[in-house]
């Protein structure tokens, strides 16, 4: 068995969702400072107000604090910078998945997910028979056993990532929900979500132990073979993808980046541009027309020549950015 430890330096805002929503009776808007509430410790300053404040469904936390000259500092669980000033009092904020301590981390599964993605998509991509485009595969889980194998034998057993290091609130800031359409004007919607903030380093214990020797692509358990994979699925999501959108937003990263957690693209987490090469548009065109009806994404998506038509990003640093782009390295950990 040989042990590694990733590196993931965020080059724009992530966010993993914990699934749950910071609603405006728990938050305080200061211009770019959100203080995020403890709901126990604020009980015990507001009492049975604070039941009143809920059954409110207008009233803000922020606006109840300030009309009634209540000050609550020592409620407060942690305070988090916004990435600008459009965060509103009434929003709701997607919440950063913490551990029981109340520091955000990554799970090893989303990073494990995106590795998978990335090593599926290289795979297809050398398969010059196309054979994944036969009606014997009607859906991904089919052509991941036939790659990797049925789970109880799959060569990805052998690749164990650990749940990151924990992190701190200090590390997160709050990004709105922004869409970037090909013609370079955006529309901000009203979502907002804690992420990691640019520059975080966040690090990863990757285990991988010696699969069977009739294992299915075990190459796939080398490291420079998952790097090329990496670099090979940035490369194909510039080129079919991003490439299409300003370059004001669209920068260069490198090769070895991946793209993690909520609020990136569509086609960051599908093999179908590997799979359908150029009739991919065609496929996720239809896909989502089938799944969001009245965007009428056939139509218009097949027209621009790009499908989703609609880049995720977000504001930051006074600039608009592609959400979830890490660079990452892997090193191997010296023996003991």
């Amino acid at each position: 068995m040989k042990s590694y430890t990733i590196f993931l330096d965020v080059q724009t805002p992530v966010h993993i969702g914990s699934g749950t929503q910071i609603t405006k009776k728990e938050f305080t808007v200061n211009m770019k400072r959100i203080d995020v509430y403890d709901p126990f410790k604020l009980y015990s300053v507001l009492g049975e107000s604070y039941e009143a404040l809920f059954n409110n469904p207008w009233e803000s936390l922020t606006d109840y604090l300030f009309e009634n000259r209540v000050k609550a500092s020592h409620a407060v669980k942690y305070s988090v910078h916004s990435s600008d000033s459009s965060v509103r009092k009434t929003d709701s904020i997607a919440e950063f998945i913490k551990d029981p301590y109340g520091n955000p981390y990554i799970p090893g599964s989303s990073l494990k997910g995106a590795i998978r993605t990335a090593l599926l998509s290289h795979i297809i991509s050398q398969d010059k028979d196309d054979k994944y485009k036969s009606s014997h595969f009607f859906k991904a889980q089919d052509i991941e056993e036939d790659i990797f194998g049925k789970h109880t034998d799959s060569a990805l057993r052998f690749l164990r990532i650990s749940d990151s290091l924990p992190l701190s609130t200090n590390d997160l800031i709050i990004c709105k929900k922004i869409d970037m359409m090909t013609d370079g004007t955006t529309r901000e919607l009203n979502i907002c979500r804690e992420a990691l903030r640019i520059g975080t380093t966040i690090k990863f214990k990757l285990t991988i132990e010696k699969p069977p020797y009739n294992i299915k692509n075990s190459q796939a358990l080398q490291i420079d073979y998952i790097m090329s994979a990496i670099e090979s699925f940035a490369d194909q999501y510039k080129k079919v993808y991003s490439s299409k959108f300003s370059s004001n937003v669209v920068k260069d990263y490198g090769d070895n980046v991946i793209y993690l957690g909520g609020g990136v693209g569509f086609n960051s987490k599908t093999i179908n541009h590997s799979l359908y090469k150029e009739k991919a548009i065609y496929k996720i065109a239809e896909t989502l027309d089938r799944n969001f009806r009245r965007h009428n994404h056939y139509k218009k998506d097949i027209s621009l020549g790009v499908s989703p038509r609609a880049l995720k990003c977000t504001f930051v640093n006074g600039t608009h950015v592609e959400m979830g782009i890490c660079r990452i390295r892997i090193k191997e950990d010296e023996a003991i």
